[in-house]
């Protein structure tokens, strides 16, 4: 297979994950309003999960994801686990994932919930990535615009990484908008490397 070929297949490998864990998502949605539960509580919970659990332990995310633990295993360990301290939502996701060997898909199902979730609450996630700490002014500030800009409630997740120098690069979606110094610079290296080829072309004349 060319490697073109084996790019596209895995790219649509990815997008058809992606799909099921947007169904298994909306079908969490309607289980939860069907129950009068609160949807941001069960999204909190399904989050601490994947974070908590899969995120903090390794071996246990490695042993429901394995294909070859088998499903009955995987449902018993999770009931084993998971009796008397998560909500029947969460239980009853997570054996219907076990039960069609989809337990890998749970980081995916708690992002689109996510993202459901924001739909409905006009809210967006937005990444930003700036060279210190923001202060209250001006994370203040960068939400006003942002809200302004995109019509909706932003939610800020601030990182901090020294190496920008200066700046901030923000992230919404599949926008990024980088106004870092280190981008800067490297813009500014490449308009000197074309320039130094352009003069040695010049040269050579």
């Amino acid at each position: 297979m060319a490697y073109t070929d084996a790019h596209e297949t895995v790219l649509q490998a990815g997008s058809a994950r992606a799909r099921i864990a947007g169904v298994y998502a909306e079908a969490l949605l309607a289980a939860v309003l069907k129950e009068g539960a609160s949807p941001d509580a069960v999204g909190d919970e399904l989050g601490g999960f994947v974070s908590g659990v899969l995120g903090g332990n390794p071996t246990v995310a490695e042993y429901l994801a394995s294909p070859a633990v088998g499903r009955n295993a995987k449902t018993v360990a999770l009931d084993a686990a998971l009796s008397g301290r998560a909500s029947e939502l969460l239980r009853g996701l997570l054996a219907v994932l076990a039960r069609y060997g989809r337990l890998d898909l749970v980081p995916g199902v708690a992002a689109a919930y996510r993202r459901l979730l924001d739909d409905r609450a006009g809210r967006v996630r937005v990444r930003v990535t700036s060279a210190a700490e923001l202060s209250d002014e001006q994370r203040r500030s960068l939400s006003g615009k942002l809200a302004e800009m995109l019509k909706k409630e932003p939610v800020l997740d601030v990182r901090v990484d020294p190496a920008l120098l200066g700046g901030m690069i923000v992230q919404v979606g599949d926008r990024v908008i980088d106004t870092s110094v280190r981008s800067r610079l490297q813009t500014i290296r490449t308009l000197l490397l074309d320039k130094g080829s352009s003069y040695v072309l010049e040269a050579q004349r």
